[in-house]
């Protein structure tokens, strides 16, 4: 009994310390998984929306994912998933257009420790 509960605080670290996996795409579009009410947008639009991703963002930046927020804003992710580092441009779609609104970078790699 006593193993198992030593045990406890080291299975915890593991199973917390391990990213959790992303659910299945609701759908692909040109072999990019889009994530999210993805039914409310239809597939021409994220197409529109990759399009214009493009437009804004460094030649042969790759697109891993595709967030929908709501039907008129996408998340375009440059890199992989996780909350070590996350790379995305916000796309808002503005008098039927979709338009790149900002660049996001979020993580805990971008915490810098301070002495």
């Amino acid at each position: 009994m006593q193993r198992a509960i030593a045990s406890l605080p080291l299975a915890l670290f593991i199973c917390c310390a391990q990213p959790q996996p992303l659910p299945p795409p609701a759908l692909t579009v040109d072999g990019i998984p889009v994530y999210g009410e993805a039914d409310d947008v239809p597939k021409s639009q994220i197409r529109a929306a990759i399009a214009e991703d493009r437009r804004w963002s460094p030649a042969g930046d790759k697109i891993y994912s595709i967030e929908v927020a709501n039907p008129s804003e996408l998340h375009i992710y440059h890199t992989e998933r996780n909350k070590r580092l996350e790379e995305y441009h916000v796309l808002r779609r503005v008098h039927g257009k979709w338009q790149a609104d900002e660049r996001m970078i979020s993580g805990s790699a971008l915490l810098v420790p301070t002495d």
